[in-house]
């Protein structure tokens, strides 16, 4: 029980790391396009695209309850990347 909440939290947080990246870059390529509230959205449709790519079902369910399970982990993996991001913001801050 103990291994599967370790490798479920070590697998949430390279989602995230991976969900800030993707994000960065695409507010990179498109400057003028992505903004406050797109760019949340964007984060959290990379979050959950993510989560079905790399099977991610942190809950263990079967059935319909695995397509919750993966959202669910795609919403978490990018409001952890939106944490990142603000500590990473912060850290730019203080260093300058």
């Amino acid at each position: 029980m103990v291994d599967h909440l370790i490798n479920n939290l070590s697998l949430l947080t390279c989602m995230a790391i991976l969900v800030e990246a993707v994000t960065e870059i695409f507010k990179t390529a498109l400057p003028d396009h992505i903004k406050d509230r797109s760019s949340y959205v964007l984060s959290i449709l990379i979050g959950i695209s993510l989560s079905f790519a790399l099977d991610a079902n942190p809950l263990a369910l079967e059935g319909n309850g695995y397509y919750v399970s993966v959202i669910v982990a795609g919403i978490l993996s990018s409001r952890g990347a939106n944490y990142l991001n603000g500590v990473v913001k912060k850290l730019k801050t203080a260093s300058q």
